[in-house]
């Protein structure tokens, strides 16, 4: 995964982890980070709504779901509106991060600042992770 130059602050379990995971790369499927932003999880407040509201729909004489309901959409929209899982939005919320075009753009321009016998090489040249695609 590629990685940034911003190193956020983690604790000593969570360095533990990823130096378990460095240790054995071939088993390791995904990184344990630490936390990304100032906030903490329980500060976090999740706004949970259904995207497709039929009862309110029908209130406001648009009653729409009889349609679905004869083509056998009604499963689909269940779905929909199911369960969200607070606690893992949190948590996601906290410990991600997203590495785009612009930030490996942004990381070359800073190292070819601090080092500028490194201008016209490649990311590879200049021992940074290639950029293939956006990940989170």
């Amino acid at each position: 995964m590629a990685s940034s130059s911003f190193v956020p602050e983690s604790s000593n379990q969570d360095q533990q982890l990823v130096q378990q995971q460095q240790d054995q790369p071939e088993r390791a499927a995904y990184v344990i980070s630490g936390s990304t932003i100032k906030l903490q999880e329980r500060q976090l407040r999740i706004q949970v709504e259904n995207p497709v509201d039929f009862t309110s729909l029908t209130l406001h004489v648009c009653n729409i779901q009889v349609y679905y309901a004869a083509q056998g959409w009604m499963h689909y929209f269940d779905l929909l509106n199911g369960p969200t899982y607070k606690v893992l939005v949190r948590h996601f919320l906290v410990r991600a991060t997203i590495f785009y075009k612009k930030a490996a753009e942004e990381e070359e321009r800073n190292l070819v600042l601090l080092y500028p016998e490194l201008v016209g090489k490649t990311r590879e040249e200049m021992q940074l992770e290639p950029f293939t695609s956006t990940e989170i």
